[in-house]
């Protein structure tokens, strides 16, 4: 990664007269603007046609991201999650149901979030609930519904997240709506043997 600061584009407070604004040049001495590094990552998944479960470590080296003389590092981000699709009873019509019970967790440096829900399937309609943030603590956020109808081609989903944090007051909430169009893509013939690739 490459980040860089143009010192010429910051104002100080010792640039400013107090009736005609930004006139005088700042006392400030430039230092450092640009930071040039690189950043490692890994993680794992494993699946089963009803099971999945992966974690992942980023910013194993914790890279140095200061634009000024001195040390920012940035600390190291481990992510868990995992998952099922368990079938429910079928229908007399042959619709298949399902339950897809999910959790993951992240956390870097003294900040974590679990995510905790489960989505119910019928058909083409699917619904779900979610809590965002960790119970009883100061890192809860929001409860998240959601609705969705898909087909082999496209899909539609609905989401409303009820913020419970302190921001509540201020946001009521969110909404979001999103499409989602799922191309057919011919594989092409390989002379290699492949691997079944997780469908979530």
């Amino acid at each position: 990664m490459q980040k860089a600061l143009d010192w010429g584009r910051l104002t100080f407070g010792d640039m400013i007269d107090p009736r005609r604004g930004f006139i005088y040049e700042t006392q400030d001495i430039p230092r450092g603007g640009m930071v040039q590094t690189v950043d490692f990552s890994t993680g794992i998944l494993g699946f089963t046609d009803k099971y999945y479960f992966g974690m992942a470590v980023h910013h194993l080296n914790e890279p140095n991201e200061s634009l000024v003389v001195g040390m920012s590092r940035l600390p190291m981000k481990y992510t868990v999650h995992a998952g099922a699709v368990l079938p429910l009873q079928r229908s007399v019509t042959g619709i298949e149901s399902t339950i897809s019970p999910n959790v993951f967790y992240r956390r870097q440096g003294e900040f974590q979030q679990l995510n905790v829900g489960l989505y119910v399937n019928k058909g083409p309609l699917v619904g779900g609930i979610w809590y965002r943030g960790i119970m009883f603590t100061d890192y809860r956020d929001a409860f998240i519904v959601t609705l969705g109808i898909k087909s082999d081609v496209v899909q539609f989903g609905y989401s409303y997240d009820l913020t419970v944090s302190e921001l509540t007051p201020a946001t009521g909430g969110a909404h979001e709506i999103s499409m989602t169009i799922q191309f057919d893509c011919r594989g092409k013939r390989s002379k290699f043997r492949t691997i079944n690739c997780p469908s979530f």
